[in-house]
């Protein structure tokens, strides 16, 4: 399992948003009715890697909604007696010393000791079957009866075995960006105040195509208890507005399938559905969500959170915008890319320009020509600027080129 914000997290932080924005009437907590509970969440896979364990814990929304539980002790026990030790690698945060994979047949279990001393325990988990995407795969199309137009990104998934049925997924997408309004120079300072001068040359690093990645922060399931078959067929697990500057260039998904057991996928289902609840904060305790984690000798300590075993497949797909709208306008930039001039120096001895290099708003473009240029500003300097995020991409990503990533 990878480094991510816990469901659990997100859906606090998430609901206490919505709440914030959408409650009519003032939505009131009195902070002695609240018990404070440990949220412990875990998934290991059978794959040999770092394995990761959230622990965190809540406390009254007047205070800190949630925080990372520092200095926990954490391990996983298998049926066989092995022991894989976890160390904390940032606040809450703990991942296994060394990679391991969970074998099949095996059973595991989840213990955490607390800095208080009282410690936690999950049920015994077995291993799910396993279960490959078959296809993963792009198309455009409508959502809500026409209401919007764009990318729903699909995945098949078949097992001949009709052992896996319970399903979650989780992606993670990547995306290039270009500059609209890039050039291949830039200004620096010469001379500051009282007598500014200004100079171009080269940029020293790559600012005209960078690479962004977001992961999946919601919960995605589906099942196939209802169907004839173990087959998942043309599940949506994305669906991007064509309106959505993140296709405007090249596009990558990394989409996660985990088979889980019957108990972790009725766990999330719930969590989703509280998590569109104003009563989410009360419902939240220890009880309301059935988890398999549980305090080790006081029955009335609160607990929430799910330790599961998931085997895993994935796929990756890449594809252009222009791929499915050959022809037709780019999205939108996710800015407003207006051309200014800042003056070198204005009455009163301020320099627009000098403070706009120095506090990195805007980015050369070209030479200001006042013959050529249809834009007639009142006040004018000797460059044409953009606003950084226009002319420099690592306001908006990285530049360094991702591993996996492919052109053709």
């Amino acid at each position: 399992m990878q480094r991510r914000i816990g469901v659990i997290k997100y859906i606090f932080y998430s609901s206490c948003l919505l709440m914030a924005i959408n409650c009519v009437e003032p939505f009131e907590v009195e902070s002695a009715e609240f018990k404070s509970a440990v949220v412990i969440e875990g998934t290991i896979t059978d794959r040999n890697e770092t394995q990761r364990i959230l622990v965190s814990q809540t406390f009254p929304l007047d205070t800190v909604l949630m925080s990372g539980v520092s200095g926990a002790g954490v391990s996983v026990r298998d049926s066989n007696g092995g022991v894989y030790g976890f160390t904390e690698e940032e606040t809450g945060v703990y991942a296994s010393n060394a990679p391991f994979a969970a074998t099949a047949g095996l059973t595991y279990s989840l213990r955490v000791e607390a800095p208080s001393g009282k410690t936690y325990i999950s049920e015994q988990v077995p291993v799910p079957a396993n279960a490959t995407i078959d296809n993963l795969y792009a198309e455009r199309g409508f959502k809500d009866g026409g209401a919007e137009e764009g990318m729903f990104i699909y995945v098949d998934s078949y097992d001949p075995t009709g052992a896996s049925k319970y399903y979650r997924y989780e992606y993670e997408e990547t995306y290039k960006i270009i500059a609209p309004f890039w050039g291949p120079a830039d200004v620096y300072v010469i001379s500051g105040l009282p007598n500014p001068e200004f100079g171009t040359r080269a940029r020293e690093k790559e600012e005209q195509v960078c690479f962004n990645t977001i992961k999946s922060n919601t919960i995605i399931q589906e099942n196939t208890t209802a169907f004839d078959g173990d087959r998942v067929s043309k599940f949506p697990v994305r669906f991007i507005n064509r309106e959505n500057y993140i296709l405007s260039h090249r596009y990558s998904i990394l989409v996660k399938q985990y088979v889980q057991t019957r108990e972790a996928f009725a766990y999330y289902e719930t969590l989703e559905k509280l998590s569109g609840s104003e009563s989410l904060f009360s419902q939240l305790q220890t009880g309301s969500l059935e988890g398999n984690i549980y305090a080790e000798t006081e029955d009335d300590e609160n607990a929430i959170g799910f330790f599961q075993v998931s085997t895993v497949s994935e796929q990756r797909l890449f594809f252009d915008y222009v791929d499915f709208f050959p022809g037709e306008r780019l999205p939108d930039f996710v800015s407003d890319c207006s051309f200014v001039s800042p003056p070198t120096i204005v009455e009163g001895g301020a320099s627009p320009l000098l403070t706009s290099i120095e506090f990195g708003l805007v980015k050369f473009y070209e030479d200001y020509d006042t013959a050529n240029n249809p834009l007639n500003f009142s006040e004018y300097g000797p460059y044409l600027m953009v606003p950084t995020i226009c002319g420099d991409c690592t306001v908006l990503g990285s530049n360094e080129v991702p591993d996996f990533w492919v052109e053709d």
